[in-house]
């Protein structure tokens, strides 16, 4: 690039920092003219088409109004900007163009491992980084994204090994130490996970979401009390947001508080996810004359799911890839005036967009515990989750409490269910969790060894995507139930990718579930009430602890919580002993739900919209947002 182009270059990416794109346009275009091909240029223009809302082939033929269509380079960085757009299909085609070109291209093979991940598809993704590799053994970006792929394919001990290579070859790359600490809370240990987590942040202070995996771990952990956690999250907003409530700048919407509201969501799981399904048919009944809905979707894969939230949106704003100030940006310009945050602190999630309060109103939604931030205005939760006379819990954020939190949607196809519990035919009781191992804590393994000690003959059975095909897994699970008692052959640990409905239907061999602690079974819990199996929880003293307590308690199953861990193995031993309660529930437990808020989306939604429309005319009746500004420039 010759000075001139750098200059004119430089010129374009301010613009485009600056949100000017039509600007920033035919500042790239400039550079092409004198430097034809130059791929940095061509990514940029791509990723320009992109935010304006050119369909895939437009971006094509960026690659193709350049003067080396047949560059493996050019097919690589036009490949990043189709990614960016959110077309990932088109996006593989041109780094398979690109490794046509040049086999032992190393980057676009790691290109291809990226592009495969983003579309979810890990085995893909594992050969990509593998072909990476075996061109550059010591491609250390390779190793450390192979490692969360090669995790959820269940290759436990080729995630380790991949991880500890990357250390190995670059002590320094604190996300190769984040990964790695997945791996281990992957596993239930969450202490390891937590001192990882920390080493990755000491590497790298900037690094926000390694502090939000961090905070995510220490919901899993035993003897994390209510200010340890919330100064850990307090201490997220000093590292990472307090930097940017400066740049929160005053808002113009209109201040009529009657007036039909714009609500905007943002989330990385307008997919097939937990919390879609939670969310979905409440936001298909938000009545239309009260609120318009914009839906900012983070997701790195898109379904038939995405397709329907898609169609409930009255606009569709695709920000994956996009950094926190733009998708800010984006939000401020469509005169947002609530902002929904849905489980920011979760995975491939923005929690930093809120920083820049791009909102007048802004809410958290399915988070795990407090986000930290002053620049959040409330926290919505329910009266079984927050009990207002005794909650310690504390947050950043105003408690907003509806009359049901969450919602669910009857899982169509359904099995059908068993007229007698399982125990019946095979003669001794089976236990039960499908929840992910991460929860399986030693606390969490040492109770539900003692049920089973309680119960003689009794086994478990536990399943969770594909986590238990690795044998490093199993071999870890099976010793840590040995050493509190339990012999090998009272588990069975189920392995492989099974749809919704053959998922459903494992849930015909188990009579009671355990629920774990201190962060509780949500979907899983759902899922083994639809199919009459009775749940057994310990009610914890924060949101994610509660979580069994409120559906027990609105399905007049409240004997099933446990205060204390000694309840939690008398109830479970004599629930499992009631084969004539276990035979009712069977029977009654699908029509308690559909009779439950949980299957009352209509009412969610109406609840939702109140709780808007109360903060809206809130911010609207104050005598002015600079103040709310300021504040969070000091908090």
């Amino acid at each position: 690039m010759t000075t001139a182009s750098a200059a004119r270059f430089a010129e374009a990416a301010d613009a485009h920092r600056a949100g000017r794109l039509a600007e920033a346009e035919a500042g790239y275009r400039d550079v092409l003219a004198v430097v034809p091909g130059e791929p940095d240029a061509v990514r940029m223009l791509g990723l320009v088409a992109a935010q304006l809302g050119r369909p895939a082939d437009a971006l094509a033929r960026t690659a193709i109004a350049v003067d080396r269509p047949a560059d493996p380079e050019l097919h690589v960085a036009v490949a990043g900007a189709l990614k960016a757009g959110g077309w990932p299909a088109a996006s593989l085609a041109s780094l398979r163009r690109a490794l046509a070109l040049r086999p032992g291209f190393a980057e676009a093979a790691y290109n291809l491992g990226n592009a495969e991940t983003a579309r979810g598809r890990n085995d893909h993704a594992a050969a990509g980084y593998a072909r990476a590799l075996a061109l550059r053994p010591d491609y250390t970006d390779a190793l450390n994204n192979a490692g969360p792929v090669l995790l959820a394919e269940g290759r436990l001990a080729e995630a380790r090994r991949s991880l500890f290579d990357a250390i190995v070859l670059e002590p320094g790359h604190a996300r190769a130490w984040s990964n790695l600490a997945v791996l281990h809370q992957a596993t239930g240990d969450a202490v390891s996970a937590i001192r990882l987590f920390r080493r990755g942040l000491a590497l790298d202070p900037e690094q926000s979401a390694i502090g939000s995996n961090l905070l995510f771990t220490m919901t899993y952990a035993e003897g994390i009390d209510d200010d340890t956690l919330y100064l850990g999250f307090r201490d997220w907003e000093a590292r990472h947001a307090r930097r940017l409530y400066g740049e929160a700048r005053l808002h113009a919407n209109d201040r009529d508080p009657d007036r039909r509201l714009r609500v905007g969501y943002l989330s990385a799981d307008f997919r097939d996810h937990p919390v879609a399904h939670s969310l979905i048919e409440s936001l298909e009944r938000h009545d239309r004359a009260e609120v318009e809905l914009t839906l900012y979707a983070l997701p790195r894969t898109s379904d038939g799911m995405t397709e329907r939230f898609k169609r409930v949106a009255d606009r569709w704003r695709w920000v994956a890839g996009e950094d926190e100030r733009r998708i800010a940006e984006t939000i401020r310009a469509d005169g947002i005036d609530v902002m929904v945050l849905v489980a920011p602190h979760t995975a491939d999630n923005r929690p930093l967009v809120a920083a820049l309060k791009p909102a007048p109103v802004q809410v958290a939604l399915y988070d795990l515990a407090t986000t930290g931030m002053a620049a959040v205005d409330g926290w919505l939760t329910d009266s079984l989750f927050h009990p207002p006379e005794s909650t310690t819990e504390r947050f950043a954020e105003r408690l907003i409490r509806l009359p049901c939190l969450h919602t669910f949607a009857a899982p169509s196809p359904s099995p059908p269910l068993l007229a007698r519990p399982p125990s019946v035919a095979s003669g001794r009781v089976t236990f039960g969790s499908f929840n992910n191992p991460a929860k399986m804590t030693q606390a969490v393994v040492a109770l539900w060894s003692r049920v089973l000690a309680a119960v003689p003959g009794s086994r478990l059975v536990m399943k969770y995507l594909n986590r238990f095909a690795s044998p490093e897994m199993e071999r870890l699970v099976r010793d840590r139930f040995e050493a509190e008692g339990i012999p090998p052959e009272r588990l069975e640990l189920r392995a492989g990718r099974l749809p919704r409905m053959a998922q459903l239907a494992l849930l015909n061999e188990v009579d009671v579930a355990l629920d774990p602690f201190p962060f509780n079974g949500c979907t899983t819990t759902f899922e083994a009430l639809w199919m009459g199996v009775p749940v057994v929880t310990l009610q914890g003293r924060r949101f994610l602890g509660r979580m069994g307590t409120s559906f027990l308690d609105r399905l007049d199953l409240g004997d099933l919580v446990a205060a204390d861990p000694a309840a939690y193995v008398a109830l479970a031993a004599k629930v499992a002993t009631d084969v004539e309660r276990r035979t009712r529930l069977r029977r009654e437990l699908r029509e308690r739900l559909a009779d439950s808020p949980f299957f009352d989306p209509s009412s969610h939604a109406r609840s939702l919209i109140s709780a808007y429309r109360r903060l809206w005319r809130d911010w609207c009746l104050a005598s002015g947002n600079q103040s709310v500004i300021e504040a969070h420039r000091r908090s």
